[in-house]
């Protein structure tokens, strides 16, 4: 007993039993990530007691505040790291996105494209300027917007390069939004019609009597469709437009023989052929091969048909990549020879559709050869055949 009592006072500590739960600050680093936690034993049964997450060496490497406590996403964000919780898409980003995409871009097409659009702008103006009063007051307004509505316009194509001239070509372009097409409907210069003060005489012989707002009231009344806007193309407009893209390429179908020159009674006239096949027209030759006419009824026909194939070859020329940066002063030469009442914003427009469309029904309003007092004309087809063929043309 004596011996206990020395024993007790020879050690300077205590000693003390372990318990079976673990220290609370052995669990709290556990938790934390400090240290990995401890396997428990199964029981004696056979039973599995409870289980853990396997350990990780990665997640255990630094020791600290757990990643998900507020203190580890303040550092983290001093850092400049990103949280560890992923942030949730939502579906709105899409449309938010695009939209500012879009505004990027129209900035920077805006700022590039202004000088070009100010230059077209003005020629367009001067072309504004030159209709008249009365051949506005003839024309149809618009429905609605034109890429949206849609609309009539009505090339003419001088033989002259100002008035008094003939008109040439005669030609109605329906550009339909809902279907993506523009229709061509063509009518023989010397087709015979009623030109109101003048009675039954050639197509041609409106524009010559009346100036436009005559020709207009003539096509509309003779074709029973509203036109809503006009564009007439001086002798030279056309020469200058093709020059200005560098020429057109295109096949030509059959061989075919016109005379170059004045075409007074008594002067001599050059003789150019276009033989079949690819040809590369520069404005010149573009106009006196849209111009050839064979035969007075036929050669009509196959001149408005080859109008239109021109018309088509020139327009996908002027969406190659390599003319669209040109476009303001292609434009602006080719205004030089036109007058319309067509707006800046509207030529834009109709540029869209165009470019959107995926075809369209091309015709020729085909009549009978004959004769009208000691003149050669184009009889117009019957009023049954004038409605289907103005159907066809409006029809989407």
């Amino acid at each position: 007993m004596a011996a206990q009592n020395d024993d007790r006072r020879a050690k300077p500590y205590k000693t003390y039993k372990a318990s079976s739960r673990p220290r609370r600050s052995q669990l709290d680093d556990e938790l934390a990530g400090a240290r990995p936690p401890r396997r428990r034993p199964s029981d004696s049964d056979g039973a599995a007691g409870p289980t853990y997450p396997p350990r990780s060496d990665k997640a255990y490497q630094t020791y600290g505040p757990a990643p998900d406590s507020k203190a580890a996403k303040k550092r983290a964000k001093k850092a400049g790291a990103a949280p560890g919780r992923r942030r949730r898409f939502r579906w709105w980003h899409i449309p938010v996105a695009v939209f500012a995409l879009v505004i990027i871009a129209g900035v920077v097409v805006t700022v590039l494209a202004w000088p070009g659009y100010q230059k077209f702008d003005r020629a367009v103006d001067k072309a504004n300027k030159r209709v008249d009063k009365k051949t506005r007051a003839q024309l149809t307004p618009d429905d609605g917007w034109i890429w949206r509505k849609g609309t009539t316009v009505l090339l003419f194509g001088l033989d002259e390069a100002g008035l008094p001239a003939h008109s040439d070509t005669v030609m109605l372009m329906r550009f339909n939004p809902g279907s993506h097409k523009v229709n061509t409907l063509s009518i023989p210069r010397d087709t015979l019609v009623n030109v109101d003060g003048y009675g039954q005489q050639k197509l041609t012989q409106a524009m010559w009597y009346g100036g436009p707002s005559l020709a207009v009231k003539t096509v509309e009344e003779f074709t029973g469709i509203p036109i809503n806007h006009v564009m007439v193309v001086g002798f030279q407009g056309f020469p200058r437009l093709v020059n200005s893209v560098g020429g057109i390429d295109m096949y030509v179908p059959e061989t075919v023989t016109t005379g170059a020159g004045p075409g007074i009674p008594g002067s001599t006239q050059r003789v150019v052929t276009f033989k079949k096949g690819m040809h590369h027209f520069d404005g010149k030759n573009a106009m006196l091969y849209v111009r050839i006419r064979k035969a007075y009824a036929e050669g009509d026909f196959t001149r408005a048909t080859r109008q239109q194939a021109f018309i088509q070859a020139l327009q996908k020329k002027l969406m190659q990549p390599g003319n669209i940066t040109k476009l303001p002063d292609i434009g602006k030469h080719f205004m030089s020879g036109v007058s319309t009442d067509l707006t800046t914003n509207e030529i834009l427009q109709l540029a869209y559709l165009k470019w959107r469309a995926g075809g369209g029904k091309k015709q020729v309003m085909k009549g009978e050869s004959g004769w009208y007092e000691g003149q050669s004309v184009v009889l117009p087809p019957s009023e049954s055949t004038r409605a289907r063929m103005t159907e066809r043309f409006l029809e989407d």
